[in-house]
């Protein structure tokens, strides 16, 4: 009977108190991490009430403040004291990094050090420290979801990507069904909104510490993110505003790629920075941990801008090129009324005046700076040779001495260097600006020789004059580098690493170097790469943390092995040289003339964005260089990435945006070829 007692079946009671004893138990295994980080233990034993012990040291410590009659040992009052106190205690509970170090420099005394071990001043530091991971740990938890899902899914959602924007680069070339410009850049907008949606990309701008996805849960259909609805109510609002406009769409050329290889060296170039970032975010230092959740976000506003560039490719060219008509016809108007000095000591003026606003305004923002003067580096050249490049070049030749004239004729372009050198120095954003004093030798060697060539007729002493200046320029440079790059502490300290890797206070150059040594021939292959080194765990003394921006190369090396690496970086520069090889076919670069009413200069709008894509692929190429020459420890690096291929938002959204303008065409009504290769 017993034995029959005890087979029974639990009764519905047993079966949900154990039921409800296995959730608790589920609910204490679920918090005891938290329990252990953030020093609760103390507070579930004591029971309600109680907190971390730091947090009640740093309470207590500020009841002894308060209840302090005497001032401060550094002659501060009594009110000063008790207000101090209630400042860095508030200071600590919104986990505030800097507490302990406020505390320390206001001259914090604790009033009552036998109140908790190690005093209230350590108390405040350890209380801000929980409480911020605190805040953080909801957000990270959410963050390791999202890594988890982005590891299993991230191929298909990186062909989706890439398949949604080659329909863009397709639909853009029609010559007819396509829409005003207006129209397909909403339909961008919407096409990329569900795509966000679907694969809940993270909002771009949320910050390191932040995130945002696109729907609120991973279940499909959840409620979707605000920038989700913003940009849907932005694409209607575009939409609306293009179909009621009364002027009809403008009539523009037909289209055709630049080159076949176009669109396929970017998704081979993207889809390896992608493989590095996985790599780097499941196997590498802690602090990269979400890296390529972030560069998800990265990649789709990249695409989304990538779309909407190539929906506006044509009036954007047509606007350039009025706006910088404008200008210098505005310039032009001031020195015929006032006087050439009078226009000298204008623009002067507006010049140092944007470029002071500019450092002051964007100074501790370097990735932004730097690519801002990209942008007015490439536009500004592409300019000049827009116009140089003209009749008006060959009659300002021919004209006068030959050291007065070829002064006259590059003006233009030395004022465009030097307002770059000025931005980025009052930045201190040396990196950068190293890259551009390179391009600069290119455009200044290429304009010699346009300035030589127009005056002579000749071609090939113009051409190897180019190739000479050109490389006694970046003789030059190279040695202003070292020479003086001691005025920059960050630039002083990576030639310390390249002169000295093993003595100096920076041990990156050592610790590539090492690196590359010790990679096999062909590379450590995915998931076997010893990113942190040969030590155990806890520890990760290994690459430096920056490895996916500066030193790409180095990790291409490490999963791929030397050759691979090497040909990459060339791949990538034969593909930026074949995105502008075919653009001289369609246009000869210059202002053309057209006949209508009467006869007047037309802007030939396919020869300002040619020249624009030649300055990029010039720029992007000595940008390769120096990064590859970084990593072979020949120069320093100062933040200098891998084109396409490195993590950092505004490089990748400049760079998608030059392309755009580059992988495609305008063609001529009479061209030779279907299309261009």
């Amino acid at each position: 009977a017993g034995r029959e007692a005890a087979n029974e079946a639990p009764s519905e009671a047993d079966r949900e108190v154990r039921a409800e004893a296995n959730a608790v138990a589920a609910i204490e295994a679920d918090l005891l991490p938290y329990i252990e980080r953030f020093q609760l233990r103390g507070a579930v034993l004591a029971g309600a009430g109680a907190g971390p012990p730091a947090l009640a040291c740093a309470q207590q410590g500020l009841q002894a403040a308060l209840a302090f009659g005497g001032g401060g040992v550094d002659g501060s009052s009594a009110p000063t004291r008790r207000a101090d106190a209630v400042l860095l205690y508030a200071a600590a509970l919104d986990g505030h990094g800097s507490t302990g170090a406020l505390a320390a420099q206001a001259g914090w005394a604790d009033p009552a050090p036998d109140a908790c071990s190690g005093g209230s001043l350590d108390a405040l530091a350890r209380s801000a420290a929980i409480l911020a991971a605190a805040r953080q740990a909801q957000t990270d938890e959410r963050k390791n979801e999202a890594m988890r899902a982005l590891v299993t899914q991230a191929g298909p959602q990186w062909a989706g990507a890439m398949a949604l924007a080659y329909g863009f680069l397709l639909w853009a070339r029609r010559r007819t069904g396509v829409p005003r410009p207006a129209v397909g850049v909403a339909i961008a907008l919407v096409a990329w909104a569900g795509a966000a949606y679907t694969a809940r990309v993270a909002w771009p701008f949320a910050g390191r510490r932040g995130f945002d996805a696109a729907r609120a849960t991973p279940e499909f259909g959840s409620a979707p993110a605000v920038f989700v609805v913003a940009l849907l109510l932005a694409a209607a609002l575009l939409g609306v505003w293009a179909l009621l406009r009364k002027a009809p769409a403008a009539s523009a050329p037909p289209q055709g790629m630049s080159t076949r290889t176009g669109f396929a060296g970017l998704v081979l170039l993207s889809g390896l920075g992608s493989v590095v970032l996985l790599e780097l975010s499941a196997n590498g230092h802690p602090v990269n941990r979400y890296l390529a959740l972030y560069h998800q976000g990265h990649l789709w506003l990249g695409l989304l801008l990538f779309s909407a560039v190539l929906c506006l490719r044509q009036p954007l060219s047509r606007a350039l090129g009025r706006g910088l008509a404008r200008a210098g016809d505005a310039l032009s108007g001031v020195a015929q009324r006032r006087g050439r000095g009078s226009a000298l000591a204008l623009l002067a003026g507006l010049t140092a005046t944007g470029v002071l606003a500019f450092g002051l305004g964007l100074a501790n923002l370097r990735q932004l700076t730097s690519e801002i003067g990209r942008i007015w580096l490439i536009v500004g050249a592409a300019w000049f040779f827009f116009l140089r490049g003209a009749p008006l070049a060959e009659r300002l030749a021919r004209a006068g001495p030959a050291a007065v004239s070829v002064l006259r004729y590059l003006a233009p372009l030395l004022f465009v260097v030097g307002v770059l050198v000025g931005a980025m120095v009052v930045t201190r954003d040396m990196g950068p600006l190293l890259i551009a004093a390179y391009g600069c030798g290119a455009f200044v060697a290429a304009s010699v020789a346009m300035w030589w060539h127009l005056r002579s007729g000749w071609r090939a002493a113009p051409l190897l004059l180019a190739v000479l200046l050109f490389a006694a320029w970046i003789a030059a440079i190279t040695a202003a580098l070292f020479q003086l790059g001691n005025f920059d502490s960050v630039t002083a300290a990576r030639l310390e690493s390249l002169a000295a890797p093993f003595a100096s206070t920076n041990d990156q150059a050592a610790l590539v170097a090492w690196f590359q040594q010790a990679t096999p021939r062909g590379g450590y292959g995915i998931g076997a790469v010893p990113w942190c080194g040969f030590v155990g765990a806890g520890r990760c003394s290994g690459v430096p943390a920056q490895i996916h921006s500066d030193y790409s190369f180095t990790a291409i090396y490490g999963l791929f092995g030397q050759a691979a690496a090497w040909a990459v970086a060339l791949a990538c520069a034969l593909w930026l040289h074949r995105l502008v090889r075919h653009h001289g076919r369609v246009t000869r670069g210059e202002p053309r003339f057209v006949s209508g009413a009467g006869e007047a200069v037309a802007s030939d709008g396919q020869a300002l964005l040619s020249w624009i894509a030649v300055g990029w692929v010039a720029l992007t190429l000595c940008q390769l260089a120096v990064t590859v020459a970084g990593n072979q420890a020949l120069l320093p690096l100062t933040g200098v990435t891998f084109p396409f291929v490195s993590f950092g938002m505004s490089s990748l959204l400049v760079n998608l945006a030059f392309l755009a303008l580059a992988i495609q065409v305008d063609l001529p009504a009479a061209f030779p070829l279907p299309h261009p290769r």
